[in-house]
């Protein structure tokens, strides 16, 4: 069986005679949404403008298997003045959601198709400064967060932290210590198979 990454509507747009491929971003911050694209000018997908950052930004490779390894990506916008610069790393951005989006454009600026590409969450960021100002963000998908432990335990205590009147988990700790015997006249009636 052959499976395809791109939907109908993309390859059907890949397949035109003259297509111009480029990569949208939504990142959701805490002070509003950004949405930037690969080319110039603006853009408008699903209703919503994205500002186009040409060669300033730059999306690094996805690569994704079919199981659930987790998978990171970097996205990086440079030329950005120090006052911007200083307020973007101001701005909370970790565990934020971000969309990466790969979109065709026919030749007269209308998108043909639109293609989720990676959805996660920004697991970190850097800076650089100097003469060429940017920003960095990792972007890693749901994956990741897979790995990480659970602060809440299958316990009376932590139930009753999160619902207070829920005792659900009372007598974890008794049945923990109980023998148990699998079919034995100890704790089942017998049956009759007649």
């Amino acid at each position: 069986m052959l499976y395809s990454p791109f939907s109908d509507a993309m390859v059907q747009a890949l397949e035109c005679e003259s297509v111009i491929i480029c990569m949208a971003c939504e990142i959701d911050f805490e002070s509003g949404t950004t949405r930037v694209h690969s080319g110039a000018g603006e853009l408008v997908l699903s209703g919503y403008v994205y500002l186009g950052v040409g060669s300033l930004g730059k999306c690094g490779s996805v690569s994704e298997a079919s199981d659930i390894s987790p998978s990171q990506m970097n996205l990086s916008l440079s030329g950005l003045d120090t006052a911007l610069l200083t307020q973007t790393l101001n701005e909370p951005c970790v565990d934020r959601p971000v969309r990466t989006y790969l979109v065709a454009i026919a030749d007269d600026g209308n998108p043909l198709a639109i293609d989720l590409l990676h959805e996660g969450f920004i697991s970190s960021s850097s800076a650089v400064a100097g003469k060429t100002c940017g920003i960095s963000y990792t972007v890693s998908n749901i994956f990741e967060k897979w790995q990480e432990g659970r602060s809440d335990r299958f316990t009376d205590e932590s139930q009753r932290a999160l619902y207070q009147d829920d005792r659900f988990f009372r007598y974890v700790a008794q049945m923990s210590e109980r023998s148990i015997y699998w079919g034995s006249k100890k704790d089942a009636p017998p049956f009759n198979y007649a």
